[in-house]
């Protein structure tokens, strides 16, 4: 059962998990309004605001017994992405090999960080950034091409509703997930 601490701000939910990995449980979900330092692949910036309704900034604390298809986690979760951006009537495309785009416009990336302890998993940290609310000014702030859910449809999105359809999905094919991989039916 997934389990949500809620910061008002932080430096970055995955620095954070990062640093409470041993206390923290597996499915622990870290959100917060706004990340000082938010990061992406390569440690590039990850542009953050909670104006205008918020938009998602997580990291997801996984602690698979089964690593089989670690290596496909990244992909695992922006299908999820994917999937939780077309029940918004949007028309996403998955980008090799972390992010979302629409239009050609970059909505969300999402990024796995594993630690181990010898050949021992110790965790797994999933970060996800999801545009919700940015307006047309804001965008301007991110040095690619990028877009949200509001500049495409002209709507503020609940945040918590969204963070809510993301985790469902993202519960829902998880174990399917880690038995068969990518290859499961709820991906394809």
């Amino acid at each position: 059962m997934r389990s949500i601490i809620y910061f008002d701000e932080l430096n970055s939910t995955s620095v954070y998990a990062h640093q409470h990995l041993e206390e923290l449980q597996d499915f622990q979900v870290i959100s917060c309004d706004l990340q000082t330092q938010g990061h992406g692949q390569f440690e590039r910036v990850w542009y953050s605001s909670d104006k205008n309704g918020g938009n998602i900034y997580i990291s997801i604390v996984l602690k698979p017994n089964d690593i089989t298809y670690l290596n496909e986690l990244t992909r695992f979760v922006a299908l999820i992405g994917k999937k939780t951006l077309e029940e918004y009537n949007l028309k996403p495309n998955f980008k090799y090999p972390n992010d979302i785009l629409i239009n050609g416009k970059k909505i969300a990336g999402f990024l796995a960080e594993s630690e181990f302890l010898g050949q021992t998993c110790k965790g797994v940290i999933v970060g996800c950034g999801i545009n919700l609310n940015l307006s047309e000014d804001e965008l301007k702030n991110i040095n690619i091409p990028a877009t949200s859910i509001y500049n495409e449809t002209g709507k503020n999105v609940d945040k918590n509703e969204f963070l809510d359809k993301f985790l469902s999905n993202f519960e829902d094919a998880y174990n399917d997930f880690l038995s068969n991989g990518i290859k499961g039916e709820v991906l394809c």
